[in-house]
């Protein structure tokens, strides 16, 4: 389940932007989960074109067969499964959180709810997340659930709504909340997913955002810091258009080529889907786009980590936030 179709001789080099959610469902995974893939082709040179994964952004649906073929997006499963069988694939940003705070992490009580000792480390965490939260789904269709999220209520309660140090940094929100768009959700199917994209061979860029040659690395992004950090002042949400625009600046005052194809950028403009109040609707496409700008700063050496006082050993257990470094105007 690699990325089919892309001409050989451009397919080099592959990074993915991704706005994630963790709805129960997979038709509603499918709707808003969004890859946006960019090719590398040399030195500071990338295309995003109208086939491999973006191939599902601009094709015709047709009104019936599989209704997977009328969803623009992808399942939890099948973002594991394509991108960790992908050698070609070289860096992965996601916009849900990594960790948990190293204060839940050491928490005896809070490890009790779900009847453990203190995890003491992500990485016991993690391995817990995976053993108990399945991912993949018990039929194809799209009603079918992940009901093993019913297994973690016991951490539904607000006093555990607390903020890691880079969510202070990014004015983000908590990885537990579980209220609006569910965060809770997303960091615990996230954590599922990662675990099993670390056993296909990817890492995770919790505490560095230094990209090295034969590695394959996933990381934390958030895409309204994206936006601030490529100098976009206003809300992306209400002025996607706006703000891609300004992350292509960016780009291009960095001496970064990009060449986006008009139907794909004209999907992430575009596409909504539902957001957490009545009536909002979040441009999904945009978040992934602003996801993969993050992700080929990081390819290129122009990264930053958002972690505010953070230390590395607070860093490597709580992860961290990773954006384009502001203000960059890196000329060739």
């Amino acid at each position: 389940m690699g990325s089919p179709n892309l001409p050989e001789n451009r397919a080099l080099e592959l990074l993915v932007g991704s706005d994630f959610g963790a709805p129960a469902t997979a038709g509603a995974q499918a709707k808003k989960i969004i890859l946006v893939e960019a090719v590398r082709n040399d030195d500071r040179s990338y295309s995003i074109l109208p086939v491999g994964r973006n191939e599902r952004l601009v094709r015709q649906h047709a009104p019936s067969g599989d209704w997977k073929q009328r969803r623009r997006g992808w399942t939890i499963p099948d973002v594991a499964k394509s991108l960790g069988s992908d050698p070609k694939l070289t860096v992965a940003a996601f916009d849900f959180p990594f960790s948990i705070p190293i204060s839940l992490l050491s928490d005896a009580a809070f490890a009790g709810r779900m009847k453990r000792t203190s995890f003491g480390s992500r990485a016991v965490w993690a391995e817990m997340i995976k053993n108990e939260l399945n991912i993949e789904f018990a039929s194809g269709g799209a009603a079918a659930r992940l009901n093993d999220l019913g297994k973690f209520d016991p951490w539904r309660d607000k006093s555990f709504w607390i903020r890691r140090q880079t969510d202070e940094a990014t004015s983000g929100s908590a990885p537990l909340k579980h209220k609006f768009q569910n965060v809770f959700s997303m960091t615990l199917a996230g954590a599922a997913m990662l675990e099993k994209l670390r056993h296909a061979g990817m890492k995770l860029a919790l505490s560095s955002a230094r990209f090295h040659l034969g590695n394959r690395w996933v990381f934390e992004t958030y895409p309204r810091q994206v936006a601030r950090a490529v100098g976009f002042n206003g809300s992306y949400k209400k002025s996607p258009e706006a703000s891609i625009a300004k992350a292509e600046e960016y780009l291009n005052r960095s001496g970064i080529e990009l060449d986006f194809d008009n139907g794909v950028r004209k999907f992430c403009i575009e596409y909504r889907t539902a957001g957490k109040g009545k009536g909002d609707l979040d441009p999904d496409g945009a978040d992934a786009f602003l996801c993969l700008v993050a992700a080929i700063c990081f390819r290129e050496g122009l990264a930053e980590l958002c972690c505010g006082s953070a230390d590395t050993t607070v860093l490597e257990q709580e992860g961290c936030i990773i954006v384009p470094k502001s203000g960059a105007q890196i000329v060739r």
